[in-house]
């Protein structure tokens, strides 16, 4: 039984019974081995067992293996020829067969990250759906408030401005019917008609003014001209950049708070009496009260 049991190891060698077998005929013991080794006695045993799994990576197994030979005196090269074993081969098997399934599992991980994505897209699109529709349909509602709460301070302004425009439509009116006067010599009865259109709404407007308390200012811009109007209540009565050759008319509660653009281009009557404005600053914003303080 013996004889066959050698033939059986030279049949089928392993580095580790070798170095069992080596470590015995030098009459060592597994603690002095380890010593020498630094090694723990129980990384002598797996390494004797052939059991490398637990000694970390291949390049650490081999340098024990050198170490391990180097103690015994032993061929460190063709000892190493025995480290090919089978149940190498197994280890290596197991880590492609891990590596593997490591692989197959972060391309699931993938898989299951695109999936969960594709899925918030699905059930987020009818929520933005929502929130771009109710943005829509308010967008207007806001449009419409600012229009009117814009078009609500200028509604004084423009009835003057356009009465403005009518009774210089009047004045026109009069005196082309003056120039028929001269050409055609029509009778003085068609000449008094114009007239007196002309004179009765500024006498009406001015009595109503005095009647209320409030006081009219009336300009008339010969070039673009930024102005700002103030009232005694501190409403703003008039705002804005008017163009060239505008009449612009407001009423309001005197003494009015002016600040004025280009006030040399800019004929600024109160009440009726026009306001010499020759004595502000020049080349620089007019700030003024009306009436005019001395």
């Amino acid at each position: 039984m013996n004889q066959e049991s050698i033939e059986t190891e030279e049949i089928s060698p392993s580095l580790g019974r070798a170095l069992q077998v080596a470590r015995e005929a030098a009459e060592l013991s597994v603690d002095e081995v380890a010593e020498r080794l630094k090694l723990s006695p129980q990384q002598i045993r797996q390494l004797e067992q052939d059991d490398y799994n637990k000694l970390g990576p291949l390049t650490f197994v081999r340098g024990y293996l050198k170490s391990y030979c180097a103690v015994l005196g032993l061929p460190v090269e063709d000892t190493l020829t025995l480290f090919k074993t089978p149940e190498v081969q197994v280890t290596t098997k197991y880590m492609q067969s891990f590596s593997r399934r490591t692989e197959k599992e972060a391309s699931d991980n993938r898989l299951m990250i695109i999936s969960y994505v594709i899925l918030v897209i699905i059930l987020g699109a009818p929520g933005i759906w929502w929130w771009q529709s109710s943005t829509t349909v308010s967008t207007p509602e806001v449009a419409n408030t600012l229009v009117a709460s814009t078009a609500e301070k200028p509604v004084l302004e423009t009835i003057v401005a356009e009465q403005g425009t009518s009774d210089a439509v009047v004045t026109e009116s009069a005196e082309l019917g003056q120039t028929e006067q001269v050409t055609v010599e029509a009778p003085a009865t068609i000449e008094s008609i114009p007239q007196t259109v002309t004179i009765e709404p500024v006498n009406t407007v001015s009595e109503a003014d005095n009647a209320t308390g409030l006081s009219t200012i009336v300009m008339r811009f010969s070039d673009d001209s930024w102005v700002e109007i103030f009232d005694a209540t501190q409403e703003r009565v008039a705002f804005g950049v008017k163009k060239a050759g505008y009449t612009m008319t407001v009423q309001g509660e005197a003494p009015f708070s002016v600040v004025l653009n280009k006030h040399l281009m800019v004929e600024v009557e109160l009440d009726g009496k026009l306001i010499d404005l020759t004595a502000l600053p020049k080349n620089r914003l007019a700030k003024f009260k009306l009436p005019l303080v001395e």
